[in-house]
């Protein structure tokens, strides 16, 4: 009998005797590899077909096919902590699946879970045939594991230990560099399943982000332009950030195919590791560091407002430029703009924007993509930072931090500072009395990996380290960032869109 037969035997036994103890079945020749820790009827490996077929009677003598195939598993032990099952029956017209010892659940020919836990595992799937038949649970175990204490791709070893925050500046901080992905009219939060629907972005972090992007296809396809690749496919962007075209030859402002100025991308200072800037810091929204959680896997979030304007500013305490030059900081020159300044070659243009740091607790998104999540409250004499009541949960705190060169290539040909410069979210006329950049936004979804994501907070935040290039203050960092495709489609009416 080969490793399957014994295999589908060990399956068909459990159905018919309801067995759970793999000592019990002492008298069946056990595979020549079993997993330690896993009972023999778990040895399904992926893309192996196992159909349960009790007593060789189709659908337990109903006259339908309720006989389970399954075509992709985990790994029988692994150190991912997302899942996918997908499986077929013949005759089925739904499927109900069990994780662990939670109810069965209706679901169809796949199964997905962004989040499993460390430790042993148990998956069952039964098809439900025509009529209300029920076929036989067809079982799957799985073992996940600690992402540190082996050698893994994206993890680097390494013996320097990040210093401790400065005085009067951040609690704790974890960095990281991204090159640029690529760039779409996309937005798989706002506007999901529909292409070319959004003003133009400019997207870091998982290399295969588009309209139709889900939870689901953010961990399981594409790489990552971050450092750590697969163990940060988190999706970042933001509107892109434009320039007016100006001809080399006269300064003269250049048109585009239908006679209107033309604009180019003014590129963030990204990608190699000696030069580049780092953009992307993790760091406490609140006073208390015990207090705060990591990010649940597959959140959804906005930070700023893509409708700010003349009249509608933002708070710069979310969405703010400032040039380089001016060393702005919050502790002791907190001089921000809420629009774009104009910064002089060789100066660069920076921008940060905070995402909020309180989760209800419940929802990995919104209606509105922004109402499950809050920011920090400061209140009381001493003044405390802490979560509203109504979102109790205080989270690690993405941030964007980007800087831009003001080059001769994008700088105005007589000032050579940042001049007219505007994002393509801007819905306003961008002028020298009126500076673009008031609509400064970004989206984010997590796909961190777990254990990586409870270093940051607890090597790093919680232990109110400064950690730089990846290092997650353990002995490890993470692997060096890649580009993407870098796609680079024409700008359509400044930016803004189909």
């Amino acid at each position: 009998m080969n490793a399957i037969c014994r295999t589908l035997y060990l399956i068909s036994l459990f159905a018919l005797t309801g067995c759970t103890d793999s000592a019990s079945l002492s008298d069946v020749n056990a595979p020549e590899a079993a997993v330690p820790g896993l009972t023999e009827s778990s040895q399904i490996t992926d893309n192996t077909q196992a159909s349960v077929d009790v007593d060789g009677q189709v659908g337990g003598g109903t006259g339908y096919d309720l006989s389970i195939s399954l075509f992709n598993t985990p790994d029988p032990v692994t150190h991912l902590r997302y899942v996918l099952f997908e499986y077929e029956a013949a005759d089925a017209v739904g499927y109900e699946c069990q994780l662990d010892n939670t109810d069965f659940i209706p679901c169809d020919g796949s199964y997905f879970s962004e989040s499993v836990a460390i430790g042993q595992h148990y998956f069952g799937v039964r098809a439900i045939g025509p009529e209300g038949y029920i076929g036989d649970t067809l079982q799957f175990q799985w073992a996940v594991e600690n992402l540190f204490g082996k050698e893994r791709q994206d993890l680097i070893a390494t013996n320097k230990m990040p210093d401790a925050v400065d005085p009067n500046s951040w609690r704790g901080i974890f960095r990281i560099n991204c090159d640029f992905s690529h760039s779409s009219y996309n937005d798989p939060i706002v506007y999901p399943g529909r292409e070319n629907a959004a003003h133009l972005h400019r997207f870091y972090g998982n290399t295969l982000v588009d309209h139709n992007t889900t939870v689901q296809s953010l961990y399981m396809t594409g790489e990552s332009s971050c450092q750590g690749n697969k163990l940060n496919l988190s999706s970042y962007w933001i509107p892109a950030l434009l320039a007016p075209d100006y001809s080399e030859l006269t300064g003269d402002r250049k048109l585009d195919a239908n006679g209107d100025p033309a604009w180019r991308v003014v590129k963030a200072v990204v990608g190699d590791d000696d030069v580049a800037h780092e953009i992307f810091y993790y760091s406490a929204g609140v006073d208390d560091l015990q207090s705060i959680g990591p990010i649940p896997p597959g959140l959804k979030m906005i930070a700023g407002d893509h409708g700010g304007r003349p009249g509608a500013e933002q708070s710069t305490a979310i969405a703010r430029w400032h040039c380089q030059s001016w060393g702005s900081d919050d502790a002791t020159n907190p001089t921000f703009s809420s629009s774009i300044p104009e910064c002089v070659a060789p100066d660069r243009v920076r921008m940060d924007l905070f995402f909020p740091s309180c989760w209800n607790g419940l929802d990995l998104d919104s209606v509105d993509h922004q109402s499950h999540m809050a920011y920090p409250v400061s209140e009381g004499t001493p003044r405390v930072t802490r979560c509203p009541e109504s979102h109790p949960h205080p989270i690690v705190r993405p941030s964007y931090h980007y800087a831009f060169g003001v080059t001769p290539d994008v700088y105005h040909p007589e000032s050579k500072a940042s001049s007219g410069w505007r994002l393509a979210a801007d819905m306003y006329e961008v002028s020298e009395g009126t500076p673009g950049g008031m609509s400064l936004h970004g989206d984010w979804i997590n796909g961190w990996h777990p254990d990586a994501m409870q270093a940051i907070l607890e090597n790093c935040i919680q232990s109110e380290l400064d950690c730089h290039d990846g290092n997650l203050a353990n002995g490890y960092r993470l692997s060096g960032t890649q580009p993407g495709t870098q796609n680079e489609p024409e700008i359509v009416d400044m930016g803004m869109g189909y």
